[in-house]
């Protein structure tokens, strides 16, 4: 007789991270869940609470077979959930940017959520079979909207995983899989404490105030404003994604709402602006990197850009 418990799986669930947080509620709530990492060290304290743990890298297409393997053999072949979280940053000013990071960077974010999905799809498809209601979460980012500066190509990573999982949700839809997204704004989380901080080369424009770049685009000034834990973060996402009929799009965390409503309200020239001049979301000491006061701050220096 098959189970009844449902099941989840989970990318990039290492310790202090929403994915962490993820698993904990999911678990709590009565799911089976299988918990993923690259590295099986980083999820040994999931595996130590009863937690099954998978190795899974969501750019290894021979990683990601394997796993659905795995799943295969302990589910019978189904799925209820298949959360994509796995997710990196980089901040550096567009003009300075390393392409071969960027690309990277878009290989994790983007190219491993649709070749995790493309795998996993069948288990889902064989849960909603067995009349089940099969759903795909993408934890997303606000910056999918905000034009946050300094980490442009993060930012536009999350806008492509936007529209992304708006094509896959109607897409899916012929077979009864439902695709969330969660627009997540500030969460208290380890992902700025594990992050790179910003280190110009030596021929960049910004070269004049590399200072004040260097030590403010690090993520602690955005870390200072995460009033919102991951626990409650969890809750919520949870709570949607089981829900009888959920929302397809939820922004939860730290100014997500306020940024929702400036970027859907407001035209470009007023939030240019704001996130530009005033930096409403970070503190004083970030508001220094604001594009305004780094144009005041290079005239200071004496340079010069001709158009």
């Amino acid at each position: 007789m098959a189970s009844t418990q449902q099941t989840v799986l989970i990318t990039g669930c290492s310790e202090g991270g929403i994915g962490d947080a993820l698993c904990l509620e999911f678990h709590r709530r009565g799911l089976r869940v299988f918990a993923t990492a690259r590295n099986l060290n980083k999820i040994q304290h999931l595996a130590d609470m009863g937690i099954e743990t998978i190795a899974l890298d969501v750019v290894d297409s021979s990683s990601i077979d394997a796993a659905v393997q795995t799943v295969t053999k302990l589910t019978g072949g189904t799925l209820d959930y298949l959360v994509n979280n796995s997710g990196i940053g980089y901040q550096m000013p567009l003009l300075d940017v390393d392409m071969e990071t960027a690309r990277k960077l878009f290989d994790v974010n983007l190219w491993g959520v649709l070749a995790v999905s493309q795998r996993f799809v069948p288990l889902l498809a064989a849960c909603a079979d067995r009349g089940g209601k099969p759903r795909i979460l993408n934890i997303g980012s606000v910056v999918s909207r905000a034009n946050v500066p300094w980490q442009g190509i993060y930012n536009a990573s999350k806008a492509a995983l936007s529209m992304l999982n708006d094509t896959l949700r109607v897409e899916l839809l012929p077979f009864n899989i439902g695709v969330l997204h969660v627009v997540t704004g500030g969460i208290k989380t380890k992902f700025y404490a594990n992050a790179e901080g910003c280190k110009l080369p030596s021929d960049s424009m910004y070269a004049p105030v590399r200072e004040v770049m260097e030590s403010g685009v690090t993520g602690k000034h955005a870390s200072s404003m995460q009033d919102y834990t991951a626990e409650k973060y969890a809750r919520e996402v949870v709570s949607n994604t089981m829900s009888w009929w959920p929302r397809k799009n939820i922004w939860l965390g730290s100014s997500a709402a306020i940024t929702w409503a400036g970027y859907t309200l407001l035209s470009a020239t007023w939030t240019d602006w704001l996130i530009g001049h005033r930096n409403h979301q970070y503190t004083t000491g970030y508001r220094r990197l604001s594009p305004f006061n780094l144009w005041v701050r290079l005239s200071r220096e004496g340079f010069s850009l001709s158009l």
